[in-house]
């Protein structure tokens, strides 16, 4: 099978700024992404570079439509053995506060309004652990409406020790806007990227169809 070959240069200049002071890198090549299918079981992996990483995922049921899963992602304490540490994510909606969990949105399943996905990739040329969240605006189009979408891009990186921050945290690179409108997150994910609905979702997953 062909091996996905995505390379997306961001522009210069930009930083994202984060309570910590940390900013993340103004230039970087993302490529050779391979996205990594986590299902609904707790899946170990082994980014270059960095401890072993547990991403969980934790289906929270509220007996409609509006269930969702909290992805959280955890490795083992770098000075302690036994402990086990959660690795955060950079808020760039409230200037990069860090979130403990990350979590989906996907409302029927035929319309998912917020998608998390985890990939492995190049950055610079170098081995990297990349982190997708796709989400579609829905502010001026509610659903069940199609709309626009955009996704955030994500590197696994090493904390600086900075009270309050945790060892390892995935830095926001970039984000891309998807080029069509639609209602599902991983079909402008997928539109964005290059990269068919199927390697982000499981050669099983059907692509939705819009009906709209």
């Amino acid at each position: 099978m062909r091996r996905a070959l995505v390379k997306i240069l961001l522009c210069s200049g930009l930083a994202f700024g984060t309570t910590q002071g940390r900013a993340a890198t103004a230039n970087v090549d993302i490529t050779d992404i391979q996205p990594i299918v986590i299902d609904n079981r707790p899946v170990t992996l082994h980014p270059a570079g960095f401890p072993d990483m547990t991403i969980t995922p934790l289906w929270r049921e509220n007996g409609n439509a509006w269930g969702y899963t909290l992805y959280a992602v955890s490795t083992r304490d770098t000075e302690q053995p036994s402990p086990t540490s959660l690795v955060d994510t950079e808020d760039p909606d409230h200037d990069g506060q860090l979130l403990d969990m990350l979590r989906d949105i996907p409302h029927t399943g035929e319309d998912a309004i917020q998608t998390i996905h985890f990939a492995s990739g190049r950055a610079n040329g170098k081995p990297a652990f990349l982190l997708f969240v796709a989400t579609r605006d829905t502010g001026a189009h509610p659903v069940p409406q199609p709309s626009p979408a955009h996704i955030r891009i994500y590197q696994l990186t090493r904390g600086d020790g900075e009270p309050g921050t945790t060892p390892f945290y995935f830095a926001l690179r970039t984000t891309l806007t998807s080029p069509v409108t639609t209602c599902h997150a991983d079909i402008g994910l997928s539109a964005a990227t290059k990269i068919p609905f199927a390697k982000w979702n499981g050669h099983d997953a059907p692509v939705p169809t819009c009906p709209w």
